[in-house]
């Protein structure tokens, strides 16, 4: 019969762990890129609404040529394209709006003269909930866009 030495065993344990580390910093990178992917995605649509509101002219003060700026913004308008677009966003069975995101809104509207400034929040929520961990994230998105007079 054979003895036992000491690192018998030895390989299995190894072997255990490893693959304990490997499943663990799998589920790690699978819930940052889905937060990288979700963020993007808010990004995108941030994106868009400002786009949009920088296309509401006020076409008074523009003809008038009384706003000091060559393209102005209806700023009233420009609030509610943009809450528009979110809402659009929002409803979107499609591939451009994550599932994960949860509670979207906007944070802030700020329109001057030919600026627009949004910032919008939204949750999203993780593939994988790590014990004591959190099953969500919360994520911001800032833009800035400016109507432009091409010459």
């Amino acid at each position: 019969m054979r003895e036992l030495s000491r690192e018998d065993g030895s390989i299995s344990v190894l072997t255990i762990g490893l693959f304990s580390i490997a499943v663990a910093l799998l589920i790690l990178i699978t819930d940052v890129a889905s937060i990288s992917v979700s963020k993007q995605s808010l990004v995108h649509a941030t994106e868009a609404a400002a786009i949009r509101a920088v296309h509401s002219m006020d076409l008074g003060s523009y003809y008038r040529g009384d706003s000091g700026v060559s393209v102005p913004i209806d700023c009233q308008r420009a609030y509610q394209v943009v809450a528009d677009e979110i809402n659009v966003w929002l409803q979107d069975e499609g591939d451009i709006k994550r599932r994960e995101l949860q509670e979207v809104s906007l944070t802030r509207f700020s329109c001057s003269g030919d600026r627009v400034e949004l910032s919008t929040s939204a949750r999203t929520l993780l593939p994988f909930r790590l014990p004591q961990g959190s099953a969500s994230v919360d994520i911001h998105a800032t833009v800035e866009a400016q109507s432009q007079r091409i010459p």
